[in-house]
């Protein structure tokens, strides 16, 4: 019988690490899980950022976790995205594949600031860089900065590591989530209501959609902005979103 593995070993075996981290509480548990797989695969310094959807009640809170970067070059990061030039961050949210910095550098399209934002990073001793994005329920994505020893980290690894990434960022959110305080509720018309003004429907056209009045329609939408703490139609939409309100069949 083969010998079971101990919590530690658990962590950072591919085959074992969703088990043993879907077991953790807390989410600094959750983070250094995380830190022992990417360095088990020959990680450096390891970042992660939290990105919670427009709307949702953290959206303005920064979440970050940081293994070896510094605060110098995390406040660099943030710098940037506040100024629109976080170009590494920009291209891994919308890319398939993990995003290699000196891929990105190469680039012809890319804006003398984006490469000056870009050799600042070399500057500050990023060497052999990359970045890719997890995904979470309602939109909650995440962005993971890696930087290896070597310019390019084995097919194997890099897979395990996304993987890895994924089911993490899915165990914070799971912690994370009840921690951001009890979700409103909507009545099953004020669900769609709602789902109609996230499309851009007007009051008259969405009371035709329900074969109710548009008087009927603004009296759901001054209780759903009730309940979701907002004043007009384009915050109630995103926090409808962000909250995961919004039905995609509705």
């Amino acid at each position: 019988m083969a010998e079971s593995l101990t919590p530690d070993a658990a962590l950072i075996d591919p085959t074992t690490f969703e088990i043993g981290i879907e077991r953790l509480e807390r989410l600094e548990d959750v983070w250094a899980a995380m830190v022992a797989f990417a360095r088990s695969r020959g990680v450096q310094r390891l970042g992660y950022h939290h990105l919670p959807p427009p709307g949702a009640t953290d959206a303005a809170c920064l979440r970050v976790e940081n293994d070896g970067f510094g605060e110098a070059l995390l406040a660099q990061y943030l710098a940037a995205r506040q100024a629109g030039l976080a170009v590494l961050a920009a291209n891994a949210v919308n890319c398939v594949q993990p995003v290699y910095l000196d891929e990105l550098e190469r680039r012809p399209d890319l804006s003398e600031r984006e490469r000056s934002h870009l050799a600042r990073y070399r500057a500050a001793g990023v060497t052999n860089g990359l970045a890719f994005s997890v995904y979470g329920p309602n939109g909650r994505n995440g962005l993971f900065a890696v930087e290896i020893a070597e310019s390019r980290l084995p097919a194997e690894d890099i897979g395990a590591l996304r993987w890895a990434g994924q089911a993490m960022h899915l165990r914070y959110c799971d912690l994370l989530v009840p921690q951001l305080g009890r979700l409103p509720t909507l009545s099953e018309r004020e669900a769609e209501v709602l789902a109609w003004v996230a499309r851009g429907k007007s009051n008259a056209t969405i009371g035709e959609i329900l074969g109710i009045s548009s008087h009927t329609v603004d009296a759901h939408l001054r209780r759903i902005y009730l309940k979701l703490g907002v004043v007009d139609r384009l915050s109630a939409a995103l926090r409808g979103l962000g909250f995961g309100l919004i039905r995609p069949d509705a």
